[in-house]
């Protein structure tokens, strides 16, 4: 039945405390009988025991039952052949004895729930139990617990019985009992008890193994073994006590024990065939089938045969089992309830400390996940954060310059239009044109400060022809509209901070601010949203040369943004003060604007004085002295101008007559500030004389002009000038009057005024036609410098075009074969920049902020981790002892883990889903309501998935790794 060969186990291997509890132990155990493993404590006898019955390994020679290994399939050998008997019985004290010993039976795979009560039944009645089936196992004595204990050993009819000091914890009486029952089985079975009770081995063993220091050190047969008899304290043997009779009609009683000193008072009623008893005066126990106490016919009698109740076991109706799936107890439905019950129907305060934890660890997480997932939400959301049809060419020269507009018209190129060209610098110009791979796209959109922000590249409208409108309109646009794309525009709605922004349509008319963009009709506003994945922005080809033009106004400018017409091909030559001594070509000389040669239509001189100004329209005036002269000659032409006389009449002149000589002197005034305005149109005060009729303005262009103003006012007033004597006591009042005047008329247009977006230029400024303006804008080549610095900054080296392709991989291979030999402009930029280049570079700019960002929310997760570890792991500890009971009884291991993987799954539901479900609320209803949320965190659903898998994964883990 059972062969043990070299068998040796060790504790501590290795170390110097080494034990070997297993030596070389060689044995072959009969299929029936008892068996004793009988030494003192610590010989080895316990742990032969348990490496018999799979409880334990061993770590060398071999072990068989029925000539199968040990350790091939250890669950099925336990409950196929092995029923077990424990010391301190290792009952289950949640369910009844009918569960306990039904469970021997569940685990060997029986699902009939007939056959499964037949057989409890009928163990239990073999063992003298079945009368205590529904009582839970810590309501019996430790009799009756192990009794219950081998009813579960037995009711499975297992070939071999192990009985680990199954009388270590038993009176004599009981002892007795429980040796008997197993004697009883071992008339066809084998029992293997392990004890160092001298007499039971010898009283009821048939075979004694002795060990010592885990090696076998006898064998030896005990052909005398009989059991022993013990009396029973329970048993009242009536053939021991005096005995008085009592007879009358219809009663007769038998009176055991001495009589009462008092008479008993007996009433007995017969009552509709029923008999009641009443006795006054007495305590009386009743005797019942469920009574512990038995009445014994006789005397009792000290003997070495077999005590009767063992004669009792009958196994007929417990046949050998045949199961499947062996070692398999636990199931879904019982799991999820005794999770239920371990977790949430003990109300002990550390459960629901635990329940508390576990649903603050579920919101720590979800926070830290809406939190950390922002510094990957570029990598997240990289393929929508740039256009894949725009590509960037390095443009150092005209020659490179005209052969992108040619390869526009070559098929094979797949490009379809030049958008622009711009100037570039290392990092950009714009603190989020990161987004754009790094230096190229950046669309700023803001509603009234709002922090609406996306990024998208400005492509002319004729590139939307064909697309569906979802909103508005996209048909020709003016210099102030703009369409945009459903990808610019979701990604708009998804930046949106107010809550009355929340479709395509709220979106017209909001309004594009670029810090680059100027014209005098104010910035652009949405007036439609076409359907398109590109991230684009198209306007009107003359809004792009505005946005783009990268020279700006110290170059080149549009001719009627400054009041001028000028033919296609011609150009106006504005040179400005600090360049009046350069040498420029006159009017039909020949300039060019990268690489356009356009022919002076025209010339403008700023004079930066009134006096430059005179002196260069022919206006010869006198000075103040020389024209008070001229009127003291005409007043007295024979006075000596060297006489004293005449220098009186002089000084007296010149002070009667101050403010004729200005009114004579500043009579070209509006003409100059007329010509002066167009070299300053970003002075308001010359917007409001020019252009709104202010004409006070002048004062501020003209030496001592507040004087001038006073001394006007006080002529409007009393019909002359004043002298500088009558003018004192009131100019300063005039003064005042003056300044309050224009102050006011600068806040009534400043809004006018700055919304016309002026540019300031003082060197010089060719103006173009529309159309030379706007191809300018596309071209790279030489440009006219008529600078007085001649080393100005080198505007070739960092120029792109920009350019759109109708099929990118085609338009990635012609650029890479027919523009192999540009060169970089520096080593930190491309020469051509595809769609591909500014995605790698997204995901290169913030690849370490994600990995910082995954690797803080990993360390916080590990030590989250460890900590609800070790807190499921102090949990259950409270459960150790049923954990060993079940694997002691033959549950396998894998159905132990499965079961508290459920328990840990509805642990998890009920704790850690609540806090999970509750915190990703709060955050969604959050992004509904405010746009800051949308800052803060980024939660998507797929994210909000991810993390409940996770908080599900480490829950389960931490619920079963210290299983």
């Amino acid at each position: 039945m059972i062969e043990l060969k070299n068998l040796h186990k060790y504790f501590n291997r290795g170390r110097e405390n080494e034990i070997h509890v297993i030596n070389d132990i060689t044995l072959a155990l009969p299929s029936k009988g008892m068996v004793a493993m009988f030494g003192k404590s610590g010989c080895g006898k316990t742990t032969l025991l348990n490496v018999i019955g799979g409880l334990d390994s061993f770590a060398a020679g071999s072990l068989t039952i029925e000539g199968q290994s040990i350790r091939e399939d250890t669950d099925t050998l336990r409950n196929r052949y092995i029923g077990y008997v424990f010391q301190n019985y290792n009952l289950d004290k949640s369910a009844s004895c009918y569960e306990n010993v039904a469970s021997a039976l569940r685990l060997c795979g029986m699902t009939d729930e007939q056959e499964i009560r037949t057989r409890v039944v009928a163990a239990l009645a073999n063992v003298g139990m079945e009368k205590y089936e529904k009582r839970p196992p810590d309501t019996l004595s430790g009799g009756q617990q192990q009794r219950i204990a081998i009813a579960r050993a037995i009711v499975k009819n297992p070939r071999i019985v192990l009985a680990d000091e199954p009388t270590g914890n038993l009176d004599e009486a009981n002892t007795v009992m429980i040796m008997d029952l197993l004697r009883a089985i071992a008339r066809d079975h084998l029992v293997v008890l392990v004890t160092h009770e001298e007499n039971l081995v010898d009283h009821y063993c048939d075979t004694v193994i002795e060990l010592s220091d885990g090696a076998v050190v006898n064998v030896r047969h005990n052909d005398a073994a009989e059991g022993l008899s013990v009396r029973d304290k329970n048993d009242i043997y009536l053939g021991e006590l005096p005995r008085t009779d009592f007879k009358t009609d219809g009663v007769a009683v038998e009176y055991y024990g001495e009589l009462p000193e008092n008479p008993l008072s007996l009433k007995i009623v017969n009552h509709g065939g029923k008999l009641y008893c009443r006795f006054e005066g007495v305590e009386v126990h009743a005797l019942d089938e469920s009574a512990e106490v038995k009445l014994r016919e006789g005397v009792f009698e000290e003997k070495g045969s077999v005590n009767r109740v063992s004669e009792a076991i009958d196994m007929s109706k417990l046949p050998p089992v045949s199961g499947s799936k062996y070692g398999r107890l636990f199931h879904f439905k019982s799991s999820v309830y005794s999770g239920f019950r371990a977790n949430f129907k003990n109300g002990k305060r550390s459960r629901r400390a635990l329940v508390a934890c576990l649903c603050l660890f579920a919101a720590a997480i979800v926070v830290m996940s809406a939190v950390f997932g922002t510094s990957f939400r570029t990598l997240i959301e990289a393929d929508r954060a740039y256009n894949h049809n725009v590509f960037y060419v390095h443009t150092p020269d005209g020659a490179t310059s005209e052969r992108l507009h040619a390869a526009l018209a070559d098929p094979s190129s797949g490009l379809d239009g030049i958008s622009y060209v711009q100037q570039q610098y290392p990092y950009g110009g714009d603190s989020s044109i990161w987004l754009g791979g790094g230096m190229f796209e950046s669309f700023y959109a803001d509603i009234y400060e709002t922090g609406m922000i996306t990024h998208a590249v400005y492509l002319p409208h004729s590139l939307a022809t064909g697309l569906q409108v979802v909103a508005g309109r996209a048909d020709a646009l003016a210099d102030n509209e703009l369409v945009i794309t459903t990808a610019v525009a979701d990604a708009l709605l998804a930046a949106s901070t107010l809550g009355y922004v929340s479709e395509y349509r709220d979106l017209l008319g909001m309004v594009l601010l670029s810090y680059s963009y100027a014209s005098e009709q104010g910035n652009a506003r949405v007036v439609g949203v076409v359907s398109s994945s590109e991230t684009a922005v198209y306007l009107s080809e003359m809004t792009l040369a505005n946005i783009f033009s990268r020279l700006g106004s110290h170059y080149y400018a549009r001719a009627a943004a400054y009041g001028y017409s000028v033919s296609e091909g011609q150009a106006v030559l504005a040179i400005g003060a600090r360049n009046a001594a350069k040498q420029y070509p006159s009017v039909g000389g020949s300039l060019q604007v990268n690489g356009m040669t356009l022919q002076v239509a025209a010339v403008l001189e700023q004079y930066d004085t009134y006096e430059k100004w005179l002196a260069a329209k022919g206006y010869s005036l006198p000075d103040e002295e020389t024209y008070y002269r001229t009127l003291l000659s005409q007043s007295h032409p024979t006075l000596d101008p060297q006489s004293a006389e005449y220098l009186a009449l002089l000084s007296k002149m010149s002070a009667a007559h101050k403010y004729e000589y200005m009114d004579y002197y500043y009579a070209y005034i509006d003409a100059y500030l007329q010509d002066y305005s167009f070299f300053h149109p970003e002075e308001i005060l010359l917007y409001l004389y020019t252009e709104k009729g202010y004409t006070d303005a002048k004062f501020d262009y003209i030496k001592n002009g507040e004087e001038y103003y006073a001394a006007q006012r006080y002529r409007a007033l009393y019909g002359k000038y004043p002298t500088e004597a009558e003018l004192e006591p009131v100019k300063q009042q005039y003064i005042d009057a003056y300044v309050s005047a224009y102050k006011q008329q600068v806040r009534l247009y400043e809004d006018e005024f700055y919304g016309k977006g002026y540019l300031y230029f003082d060197e010089y400024l060719i103006l173009l036609s529309d159309a030379d303006f706007i191809a300018a804008d596309k071209r790279v080549g030489e440009t006219s410098d008529f600078s007085t610095d001649v080393n100005k900054f080198d505007n070739s080296r960092h120029l792109y075009t920009v350019l759109h392709a109708s099929d990118p991989e085609k338009a990635t291979a012609y650029l890479a074969a027919n523009f192999a030999d540009l060169q970089s402009p520096s080593s930190y930029q491309r020469a051509i920049v595809t769609p591909q280049d500014i995605y790698d570079s997204i995901m290169e700019e913030n690849l370490f902020s994600v990995i910082a960002g995954i690797v803080t929310m990993a360390v916080v997760l590990v030590v989250m981790s460890v900590c609800m570890y070790f807190i499921m792991r102090s949990s259950l500890m409270n459960r150790i002892k049923e954990i060993g009971i079940w694997r002691a009884v033959g549950v396998s291991r894998k159905n132990l883990l499965y079961k508290f993987l459920v328990e840990a799954g509805v642990l998890t539901t009920l704790t850690v889903f609540v806090g999970y479900l509750l915190t990703s609320g709060f955050i969604f209803a959050g992004f509904s309501l405010s746009g800051v949320m949308d800052q803060i965190f980024y939660y998507p659903v797929w994210l909000a998935l991810a993390v409940l898998g996770v908080l599900y994964l480490l829950c389960l883990g931490c619920g079963t790794l210290p299983v």
